[in-house]
């Protein structure tokens, strides 16, 4: 993770660096503030040192590469998980867009990298940030069963033959977590 937060400070202070003319609107402010707020204590030094994210280019800051390193602990443990997010035009209204770029096998996350995170539909609020939804979905990745358990699935699963292995055959769906961030999350394969 230290090279990934030293590369996206770099590749967030050049984008902060285009920027020369006034800000006319809201989520351009808001979203620099977030990045200004993610490089304020440089790269040896990031918020949290197992997420991290940075603008795709220099021009585009409203897609975001988002890094977070597979919780201690937990099946996606050593993995490290690229996601892409879209801020919409009107954010901090609007929730971002999250999609995982890292193939991954989790009932909250689908076949195509779709989210199914209560954050980022009906519990988004303005007080939420780029850095707190890479908490959350870290905190997703560490408590795969959250909203899940017992069968209490709200928002329904991401990916139903996960969620299924996770309610039926729990042993199973371990064994599956584990494999997959070892094929998907480990090394050169994390962006395919």
């Amino acid at each position: 993770m230290d090279i990934i937060h030293h590369q996206n400070h770099l590749s967030i202070t050049t984008a902060l660096t285009y920027l020369t003319t006034p800000i006319p609107c809201y989520s351009l402010r808001r979203i620099r503030a977030e990045y200004l707020a993610a490089t304020k204590n440089g790269p040896a030094s990031p918020q949290c040192n197992f997420i991290s994210f940075r603008p795709v280019s220099p021009d585009h800051l409203f897609d975001i590469i988002g890094t977070i390193a597979g919780p201690v602990g937990s099946l996606y443990e050593g993995g490290l998980f690229h996601i892409h997010i879209r801020i919409p035009p009107l954010y901090p209204d609007l929730p971002p867009v999250c999609m995982f770029m890292t193939k991954i096998w989790h009932p909250n996350i689908g076949p195509y990298g779709e989210v199914c995170l209560n954050i980022l539909q009906d519990e988004w609020s303005q007080a939420l940030s780029v850095r707190t939804v890479l908490l959350s979905l870290s905190a997703m990745l560490g408590d795969p069963g959250m909203g899940v358990e017992g069968g209490n699935v709200v928002y329904g699963f991401a990916n139903e033959d996960a969620g299924s292995m996770f309610l039926d055959n729990r042993a199973m769906f371990e064994m599956a977590a584990r494999d997959w961030t070892r094929m998907y999350a480990s090394g050169a394969d994390a962006l395919e």
